[in-house]
């Protein structure tokens, strides 16, 4: 079955992307593509397709062919291209995990490799040496440096190899200032002293920034969390009081014999569509600002994943909350 699985995701991927796709997927840990994965998902978007065709959408076709033949493909189609989404989404977040990883270590690490360098150690030595289990990913990714090293690159190649590898402008930077230094054969440990102090410097700024947006953070936050579901469940208590109201005026005019407010207790908007609605409200107010916090303190909204459940969960629980509240706050005026 894995073999199956693992032969129809290679052979859904065309030969001239596989290369792209080996190098997108070394970014979050794989040395190659996730064939047995793209297999799996296919199938399983199939599945979901036919059953929700046959258990939601086959009922109201009245048995039409013509339009079970051009839907179902489509719905298939359509499932396979969230299913694409969601694994492009799950692969983002998870680079942007392990780029932030390499960030907040690099620091320790090129201090590591200045105090060897100074022991008297050569560079290529002092790298692998610095290499500590705690750095995680940057050991990993070290570690595939000195193996590129020890077949016949050049350092200074793979050390670009591996800047380039993740998007982050910090360890760019810092490797292109390195591998300057070892072409120009200067003193590198004073040079990746400044790195250091620059890495750090930056680091101080970006923590700085946050420091000074946490205001605008825990104003969004209240808005997403509080203040929007509770005024839902007010709006919709509201709504009741006013449609009881209008319901009892209507029904005096209409014995008093008093035209013109015949129509005034009309039920335009249901109860349950209007809960549904402000369901959907919260929901979408509450993803949109965990993307907006995410950005603001992390600065990239790919780790808003960790925001956007937690506050989704908060939000609807605030709703449930305020709307038991407020029923049995207005329940009294509604008879």
């Amino acid at each position: 079955m894995v073999s199956i699985l693992y032969s129809v995701g290679d052979i859904l991927v065309p030969s001239k992307y596989e290369s792209k796709l080996k190098s997108y997927f070394s970014k979050a840990g794989h040395t190659n593509a996730p064939y047995k994965l793209f297999g799996s998902v296919f199938f399983l978007s199939i599945f979901l397709a036919i059953g929700v065709f046959f258990k939601v959408i086959s009922p109201l076709l009245q048995g039409s062919p013509i339009l079970m033949i051009i839907i179902l493909p489509s719905l298939s189609v359509l499932f396979i291209f969230a299913s694409a989404m969601v694994m492009w989404m799950y692969y983002e977040i998870k680079q942007f995990r392990r780029t932030v990883q390499i960030e907040k270590v690099l620091p320790d690490f090129l201090s590591e490799v200045s105090v060897n360098l100074r022991a008297g150690m050569t560079f290529d030595k002092s790298l692998w040496n610095a290499v500590e289990p705690e750095y995680t990913v940057l050991a990993k990714e070290i570690e595939i440096v000195a193996k590129k090293v020890m077949t016949g690159e050049d350092t200074e190649t793979a050390l670009k190899e591996f800047s380039e590898k993740y998007n982050s402008p910090l360890l760019k930077e810092s490797i292109d200032l390195i591998v300057v230094g070892l072409k120009s054969g200067g003193e590198i440990s004073d040079l990746i002293d400044r790195v250091v102090e620059n890495v750090k410097q930056a680091s101080y700024l970006r923590k700085e920034l946050i420091a000074n947006v946490m205001s605008y953070v825990i104003f969004i936050t209240m808005i997403s969390i509080v203040i929007a579901p509770t005024l839902y469940a007010l709006s919709f208590n509201l709504m009741v009081i006013i449609q009881d109201l209008g319901s009892k005026i209507t029904s005096s005019a209409a014995g008093g014999g008093v035209a013109g407010l015949t129509s005034f207790g009309e039920v335009v908007i249901q109860r349950e569509d209007f809960i549904s609605f402000s369901k959907w409200c919260i929901v979408v107010i509450a993803i949109t600002s965990s993307l907006i916090i995410a950005d603001l303190r992390e600065g990239n909204i790919k780790g808003s994943i960790k925001y956007v459940f937690v506050f989704i969960g908060v939000a609807l629980v605030v709703y449930q909350v305020m709307f038991f509240v407020f029923s049995g706050i207005f329940g009294g005026m509604v008879s």
